[in-house]
């Protein structure tokens, strides 16, 4: 399992993303050049490992979860076309939506979901910590969009599988 990343990203680098969607070898180029970008990366949230479990507890249906809570890393749509990646979107309306629903999703809340998680979502790597792995980078995700929400900025995750 790879690293997840998720971008705060202005209409212009937006656009760029976007305009590349479907076609996974310039969409790769365009996110590694915002990647790359300081001033991009600053805006940016690493989750590191933990975007799985916290997937998993909030929306374990994936796509056929309830909406805004697949959107916090399933976002609204895919980019990719390919299985080697993981490129989800969201526009500044939709963002506003998902900083609402964490904004709302109380550490309580969450745990409980986590552990209503189907077992074969766990990642056993993690053992008896995963709970508190996920909560933590989750707190980070919370200011991470209510940021992207005020700034009425995109959102885009990515993870590299």
């Amino acid at each position: 399992m790879q690293l997840g990343l998720h971008f705060r990203l202005d209409d212009e680098e937006a656009a760029r993303v976007l305009e590349a969607a479907g076609d996974d070898e310039a969409l790769h180029e365009v996110l590694d050049a915002l990647e790359e970008d300081e001033a991009v990366f600053l805006r940016a949230c690493e989750t590191d490992k933990a975007w799985d479990p916290i997937a998993c507890a909030i929306a374990p249906a994936g796509e056929d979860d309830a909406w805004p809570d697949r959107g916090v890393i399933g976002g609204a749509r895919e980019l990719q076309v390919d299985d080697e990646s993981w490129v989800t979107y969201l526009s500044p309306d939709e963002t506003a939506e998902v900083a609402g629903f964490l904004a709302e999703l109380t550490d309580e809340e969450f745990s409980h979901r986590y552990r209503e998680m189907p077992e074969e979502l766990r990642n056993p790597e993690f053992g008896a910590d995963e709970e508190g792995y996920a909560l933590g980078n989750l707190d980070g995700l919370r200011t991470f969009f209510a940021a992207a929400a005020a700034e009425g900025r995109h959102v885009v995750f990515t993870v590299w599988l």
